[in-house]
């Protein structure tokens, strides 16, 4: 009887059992939270290091180019209709990211592109076209909180500042136009004189608020769709699309942040998302954001454009991460910056490209502009 009752004693009741997978249970659900912490921090981590590198080859690019970034487009110019892909320019659209590419151990593509291949010319054809030596990414144009590898691989995750103005982004293709060797940030358009190449990039003479007081690059988040439509709902993230045809922006950016419910636009917005969508295209729309409204706030565009082209933008960075964006600045430092940083309410009208003078968003606008002469920092 006693061997038997000892027996018994050596195992668990059933209510033992069940508040041990409680404990369990328990723990479990501590520690997760935890571990996704941690691997956010990781991917974070990662995405830092990836701008850090782009950071590197700007400045590598300008030490070989007389103390001057690249242009965020440029290249052969200028675009013609009827040209076939063996005729083709790159319509003053080349990327910033092209430039670097030299200087981030990619120089075999960057040799393709500019040897062009018999079907294609030297330089490459319009970026918007797909070539075969430029159809791929590179880990590090991916941020591991967005975009995992078998996501697009002609997208990436980084984009260029191009200052704080609302309108005159981007080069329209056509002889003449945006001639002016200016911009409020620290990436515009380059120059041409006729169909020739001018001026290209901002010279470090002209970042009169400092290196380490501007924004180069930041996040973009990348959606795959790439075509306008009609929101049905709650569907479309504010991080990875745009609302089209939102008037006012340029005399109050502020109304772009009412294209926001909860966390998407609202049902019947017309939408398209482009931005992140393919690296080798320097038009705002797929590789720049300015410094208007705050990170992860809807982005917006004042034209009627179901492509990448428009000039009349609210493009601000997005990121995967939650509560914020990380920034390389103009001196190689990467930061991370909150959603909640003062933009001055946004709703000031917009300067020209040409104009000069602080910047009229708080401090994430003084922080795009390279000679606003605005005593901030971060």
């Amino acid at each position: 009887m006693n061997n038997s009752l000892r027996s018994r004693r050596l195992g668990f009741t059933l209510i033992e059992l069940l508040v041990v997978i409680a404990i369990i249970g328990v723990l479990v659900g501590l520690l997760l939270p935890a571990v996704q912490q941690a691997r956010e921090a990781a991917r974070r981590a990662t995405c830092s290091n990836n701008l850090k590198q782009l950071g590197v080859g700007l400045h590598l690019y300008a030490d070989k180019n007389k103390e001057h970034f690249p242009s965020q487009n440029g290249g052969t110019c200028c675009w013609g209709s009827g040209l076939t892909p063996s005729q083709q320019n790159n319509a003053g659209r080349r990327s910033a990211l092209q430039e670097v590419l030299p200087y981030l151990e990619e120089a075999g593509t960057y040799e393709q592109i500019m040897a062009g291949d018999g079907t294609m010319p030297p330089g490459g054809p319009y970026p918007w076209e797909g070539w075969s030596v430029w159809n791929k990414s590179f880990s590090w144009m991916r941020c591991p909180s967005d975009m995992p590898e078998d996501r697009q691989t002609v997208s990436c995750n980084y984009v260029v500042c191009t200052g704080d103005n609302v309108q005159h982004h981007n080069w329209i293709g056509g002889v003449g136009n945006w001639i002016d060797d200016m911009g409020r940030g620290l990436f515009y358009p380059s120059t041409y004189s006729g169909t020739t190449l001018a001026k290209s990039g901002c010279r470090f003479s002209k970042i009169t608020d400092g290196l380490s007081n501007t924004i180069a690059m930041s996040e973009v988040m990348h959606h795959l769709r790439n075509t306008s439509r009609n929101t049905s709902g709650a569907s479309d993230d504010i991080r990875q699309h745009e609302a089209m045809n939102v008037a006012g922006l340029q005399a109050n950016p502020s109304v772009c942040l009412a294209m926001n419910s909860g966390g998407y636009y609202p049902q019947g917005i017309q939408t398209k998302g482009y931005r992140g969508n393919q690296w080798r295209d320097g038009q705002i729309g797929r590789t720049g954001f300015n410094t208007v409204t705050g990170p992860n706030t809807p982005s917006c565009e004042a034209n009627d454009n179901q492509w990448a082209d428009s000039s009349t933008v609210v493009y601000p960075p997005t990121s995967g991460h939650g509560g914020g964006v990380v920034v390389l600045m103009a001196d190689g430092a990467t930061t991370f910056i909150n959603d909640n940083i003062d933009c001055n309410g946004s709703s000031s009208p917009s300067k020209g490209r040409n104009q000069k003078g602080a910047s009229p968003y708080g401090v994430f606008g003084a922080l795009g502009t390279t000679a606003g002469g605005e005593a901030v920092s971060l």
